[in-house]
């Protein structure tokens, strides 16, 4: 069977976690914690980054910072129609105004003409964009129009961290980014995620959010800055002081000690995923669609392709035992949750990858010859 995912945490790391266990007298959020982040913003290029218990709850921790921050203008909010579930979700569940985009018909990310149409039409106040399966949006000309706009940018990466566009990693170009470290992505702490960005007063304001809304977690300035506002100076009560309705969605220090292990590989493994899916690329870019962009290191989640057999395809991968799957969700909006909610709209990209798309196995631990295996019995399907 070769599975979209395989086991990167080994025994060695499973011993090494052993020891860190017995000798350690603290296992929720602490000391791990804190150096699990500061690592991970050396190695993305970021300032700030705060550890959740998952991708989805990073989604939603920046999501409900946005609006707790005083920076909308308005409660509209654009999102992909090819992404996941809860990369949309927070936006319904804190009550915003989610308006899907289309695909871009090669990266499958924004379309950046609808993005504009939607820009001009609506006057959002923020756009969540996907890197779809590790390829980077048409980021250059996003940028602009949200410069234009003045529209916030906020980057899902949980799929795509490590990945390169122009020399510099994805998930640093917007107001913040989103990190999965979920089983099966680039590096696993078996249960994770990160929230990472260049703004001290977002950074603050998660870091409230995350924990309860109260302030322990906060730096000094802008705890006193907080604390003033509010006229609060009992050093006591401050222990209890809860200034949003926040959250509880810390991780463990022992996932956070996984993570510190497995950042010491997923260089290897993000490059290892670059050179599978350029095998691919050279393999079925003659045969089916293939998803393509301007990213330089390509940290493939899966190898994604568009053909009108997917059936076909799909039956022939699993008789061989290959695992594979619809290309993420296809389109966000042919699923109950939105559907049942708001009314459909033209998405002709999006819909062509919600009938014909799927993904492959793409992941660090593949052969060339496992790939050159799946890449036949896709060409022989069609």
């Amino acid at each position: 069977m070769i599975r979209l995912a395989e086991k990167i945490i080994d025994e060695k790391d499973i011993s090494s976690l052993v020891g860190w266990l017995q000798q350690s007298d603290r296992f929720t959020k602490g000391e791990q914690t804190l150096m699990f982040e500061s690592e991970w913003s050396k190695w993305l290029g970021s300032k700030y980054s705060i550890f959740v218990n998952s991708g989805s709850s990073a989604n939603l921790l920046i999501t409900m910072a946005l609006l707790y921050s005083g920076r909308l203008r308005n409660r509209k909010i654009i999102v992909p129609s090819i992404s996941w579930v809860t990369t949309v979700s927070p936006a319904i569940q804190l009550g915003m105004t989610p308006i899907l985009c289309d695909a871009d018909p090669d990266d499958l990310g924004l379309d950046v003409d609808h993005f504009t149409k939607l820009c001009e039409e609506h006057k959002p106040s923020v756009v969540f964009l996907v890197h779809v399966l590790g390829h980077a949006n048409k980021m250059k000309k996003i940028i602009e129009v949200c410069k234009k706009y003045d529209v916030l940018l906020v980057e899902d990466t949980c799929e795509a961290y490590g990945s390169e566009h122009q020399n510099q990693k994805l998930g640093t170009f917007g107001i913040a980014s989103t990190h999965s470290f979920f089983y099966g992505h680039a590096m696993s702490t078996i249960e994770g995620g990160m929230v990472s960005t260049d703004d001290h007063d977002m950074f603050n304001l998660m870091l409230s959010l995350r924990s309860h809304g109260w302030l322990r977690d906060n730096d000094a300035s802008f705890k006193k800055k907080i604390l003033e506002k509010y006229d609060m100076s009992d050093p006591f009560l401050e222990n209890y002081f809860f200034v949003y309705p926040g959250l509880n969605i810390r991780n463990t220090d022992l996932n956070a000690y996984l993570g510190r292990i497995q950042m010491q590989k997923v260089d290897r493994y993000v490059e290892k995923r670059n050179q599978n899916y350029n095998r691919y690329f050279d393999n079925l870019s003659d045969h089916v669609w293939v998803q393509k962009s301007d990213t330089s290191l390509i940290s493939a989640l899966s190898f994604g392709l568009i053909h009108e057999k997917r059936a076909e395809i799909a039956n022939n991968l699993i008789e061989n035992k290959i695992e594979c799957r619809p290309l993420i969700c296809g389109s966000i909006q042919e699923h109950p949750f939105w559907y049942t909610r708001y009314d459909r709209v033209h998405l002709p990209n999006a819909t062509r990858v919600h009938q014909f798309g799927l993904y492959v196995p793409c992941h660090q631990s593949m052969t060339g010859e496992q790939v050159d295996f799946i890449s036949d019995i896709i060409k022989d399907s069609i």
